[in-house]
């Protein structure tokens, strides 16, 4: 019986660690992102290319036109 314990309990902890792990990924991906925003919004402000923001922000085409829209509302 207490292998059979052992077990539940490993794998409840194994299922805790994998979802602590997802959320921290999770935030991490988030701001990763906030700071390409940043620095795209920085690189607009100075008035460098699309094609050079996206090269170092790592944003989209898109993304950026997005954000350059935004800026100049």
């Amino acid at each position: 019986m207490g292998d059979v314990m052992e077990k539940l309990i490993a794998k409840r902890e194994k299922e805790a660690l994998e979802k602590m792990a997802k959320k921290y990924e999770a935030k991490a991906a988030k701001a990763q992102k906030e700071t390409r925003i940043s620095v795209a919004k920085e690189m607009l402000a100075n008035n460098e290319s699309i094609d050079k923001i996206v090269k170092y922000s790592k944003l989209s085409v898109k993304e950026v036109r997005a954000l350059a829209a935004k800026m100049s509302a």
